[in-house]
């Protein structure tokens, strides 16, 4: 593919992305913390460790929820459900089989674990079928998520934060 061809496609993708737009309450059915039942956890692995995405999985297993998680990494490992930006087309198919299949999945509540910038991450997390999409607060997920929690502490008390505020939906 060419280089301009795949610019144009890039530049798409990205459009897609600012256009998408933070659904009004209207568009979106409401679910509380405690009426929820399935939980997705969308993470990058490049910034949070595998100790941090296991102990919020446990905190929310705790609660009783089913949990379904995908991780971003430059070089996934064949045993682990993640993805990296070879697993989307750059016309934004995505090409991985269980990667569709976390897309599609209606979660109650959707997870994120990220505040780069990476657009194969935050394509995926565009295209997420969750309720509620719930994050930290950065300028690139603004749009997406429709609550953001600030990340002034370390990673591991901010992670645990998030299910002390989710309990408070």
């Amino acid at each position: 593919m060419s280089h301009h061809l795949e610019n144009f496609y890039t530049m798409i993708k990205t459009l897609f992305l600012k256009h998408k737009g933070k659904p009004t309450i209207a568009d979106k059915e409401h679910c509380t913390y405690a009426e929820s039942s399935n939980i997705g956890i969308l993470y990058n692995s490049l910034e949070f460790t595998s100790e941090s995405v296991s102990k919020l999985e446990e905190l929310l297993k705790n609660d009783g929820k089913e949990i379904a998680k995908m991780g971003f990494a430059d070089k996934p490992s064949e045993n682990k459900l993640m993805f990296s930006k070879k697993d989307i087309s750059s016309t934004g198919t995505v090409k991985k089989d269980q990667l569709d299949f976390f897309i599609k999945q209606p979660f109650d509540f959707l997870i994120s674990l990220d505040t780069s910038e990476n657009r194969n991450y935050k394509y995926v997390l565009a295209l997420s079928k969750a309720t509620c999409k719930v994050g930290f607060e950065t300028e690139q997920y603004y749009d997406l998520l429709q609550l953001s929690l600030k990340m002034d502490e370390s990673k591991p008390k901010a992670v645990a934060n998030i299910v002390r505020y989710l309990k408070m939906i």
